[in-house]
């Protein structure tokens, strides 16, 4: 599969990022789900897991994302793409929820830039997956005025999940 293929290079700016507050499902509860959420300011990031157990079959996620509201959800460990993509949407619970990474076998991330983009990729590691996400989105600055610096930097990891077979 071609890289623009693999990942799904989604890229959305925004104008404004509202105060969010970053729920974290402590490190149990991260191994048990496949679930990763990043410690990022600002955030509210959720998971949800589907339990599923597919001895012999695909396991499937979703991460959905609101960038009006700031929130970032996973749903990992469904038996469909149809399943985790509602429980992500679900999860995430606002108005203008998308997902944008969907994911079978493997591992999603969401990233933002320090411009308010948003990058997203899949892979079949995690470390893979969330060092696409920032690299879709490059080295990127604040807009003018910002408090703190105004050095270019590499965007962070919001959010990243794994399905429970990786």
């Amino acid at each position: 599969m071609s890289v623009v293929g693999k990942y799904a290079l989604g890229v959305a700016a925004v104008s404004a990022v509202a105060a969010f507050t970053v729920v974290n499902a402590g490190s149990a509860a991260a191994a048990e789900s496949g679930v990763a959420i990043a410690e990022a300011p600002g955030y509210t990031a959720v998971s949800r897991d589907g339990g599923f157990q597919a001895a012999a079959g695909d396991l499937y996620g979703a991460l959905a994302l609101s960038s009006k509201e700031a929130v970032v959800a996973s749903a990992v460990n469904y038996g469909s793409w149809a399943a985790a993509s509602q429980a992500a949407l679900a999860e995430c619970g606002v108005w203008d929820c998308q997902i944008v990474v969907e994911f079978r076998n493997a591992c999603g991330a969401v990233a933002q830039g320090a411009d308010y983009r948003f990058g997203w990729a899949w892979d079949h590691t995690l470390a893979a997956a969330e060092r696409s996400a920032v690299d879709v989105l490059g080295i990127s600055a604040p807009p003018f005025p910002d408090p703190g610096s105004a050095s270019p930097r590499a965007a962070s990891v919001i959010l990243s999940a794994c399905t429970a077979n990786v």
